[in-house]
């Protein structure tokens, strides 16, 4: 009791007596780091908070996992909505190149139809 007491007192526990969590496991810090980068204007505001809030919620939750089972999927619905994971990003589609050879075939093959038919 007298270690607990000690610690609480360094204030390496929270008066609640929960540990305190990883920073590597925290939302928030990543959540701004995105947003940063997505160089949002002021249409976004509004779903940007949005998305801090449920990051803040989520990492001070007593039971991370209820709130990651019960606010992660409006957490992951106000990222998608700004476009901030991979699969609500557009694909990037491969630049468009020449006739394959098969389309190459295809076209040697109607040119030489085209001139059967006129003689």
């Amino acid at each position: 009791m007298r270690a607990l007491r000690a610690r609480k007192a360094a204030a390496l526990l929270p008066v609640g007596g929960q540990a305190p969590r990883d920073p590597d496991e925290l939302l928030a810090p990543a959540v701004e780091e995105t947003l940063a980068a997505l160089e949002l204007g002021e249409r976004d505001a509004a779903a940007a908070q949005l998305a801090r809030q449920y990051a803040r919620v989520i990492d001070e939750a007593s039971d991370p996992a209820w709130a990651m089972r019960w606010i992660g999927p409006l957490f992951l619905a106000s990222l998608e909505s700004l476009r901030a994971t991979p699969m609500s990003r557009p694909a990037v589609k491969p630049a468009a190149a020449g006739p394959n050879w098969l389309q190459q075939q295809r076209a040697a093959r109607t040119a030489a139809d085209a001139g059967r038919k006129r003689v």
